[in-house]
């Protein structure tokens, strides 16, 4: 089945995780994919071993963005789908948390998906026929509520959410949708270091498991990967400025 045959997308923060979860589901749904990140050796073995592209990007530069989507139009013409999922977690209490910390968080995790919509949305009123396009921004659970230790984290996700809402008002006109994708707790190299920490890591994945109503974790390709295929598919044309909740039913309560 090839969903999105004859699109064009680039994937940022695509060398682990989410993104490249979203890259296997894309790629083996029929997309030309373009990977960029700030980790060159693994993001090149990622996008080799999908059959996709890589650049070099720090999202939170604005220089770098203007050169990514110049090597993607000039490569192939076009940008159809963008997704926004570079990102950076720390965990700090607010009266704790230095200023840099939290800038950085916020560069990387709100300024780089602002940058994003920003040279995306310039691409796709580009693209031959008409603009078009659609914009998936990665958000969280947490950016639709608190977390402890998580302000910086949160604030940014919060933003995401956000600035979501307001490209899908700007765009909708021109034919370029923007959605929202808010993950809870996933398989992904986010939770190594909450699992090291623990004396006891068997438990601790438990303790979260019995946390969640559907009893497990997600995994980055199964469940965001395939949510992301959706929303850059001809199958999403009438959803927009929508938060779609892949969490397990962790902001439901708990079980």
């Amino acid at each position: 089945m090839t969903r999105l045959e004859g699109k064009v997308g680039l994937i940022t923060g695509g060398a682990s995780g989410l993104g490249a979860g979203a890259a296997e589901r894309f790629v083996a749904n029929g997309a030309r994919v373009v990977l960029t990140d700030i980790d060159v050796d693994r993001g090149t073995t990622v996008a080799d071993e999908l059959g996709a592209e890589f650049l070099r990007q720090d999202v939170a530069r604005e220089e770098d963005w203007e050169a990514t989507l110049g090597e993607v139009t000039n490569r192939h013409g076009r940008l159809d789908i963008l997704v926004n999922n570079a990102g950076i977690f720390t965990s700090c209490p607010v009266d704790e948390t230095p200023l840099e910390q939290w800038q950085t968080v916020l560069d990387v995790n709100l300024t780089g998906v602002f940058l994003g919509c920003k040279h995306g949305i310039r691409a796709m009123k580009a693209n031959p026929g008409g603009p078009s396009g659609s914009i998936i921004n990665l958000s969280s659970v947490v950016g639709m509520r608190g977390q402890p230790g998580g302000s910086a984290y949160s604030a940014s996700k919060g933003g995401v959410r956000l600035l979501t809402k307001s490209v899908a008002l700007e765009n909708g006109p021109h034919g370029i949708r923007c959605n929202s994708i808010h993950p809870g707790i996933i398989e992904t190299p986010i939770l190594d270091p909450l699992f090291a920490a623990s004396p006891d890591p068997d438990a601790m994945r438990a303790h979260l498991e019995r946390t969640l109503p559907l009893g497990k974790l997600g995994e980055p390709a199964r469940d965001i990967g395939n949510m992301a295929v959706y929303l850059a598919s001809d199958e999403s044309v009438y959803i927009t400025g929508a938060e779609m909740v892949v969490d397990g039913g962790m902001t439901v309560g708990l079980p």
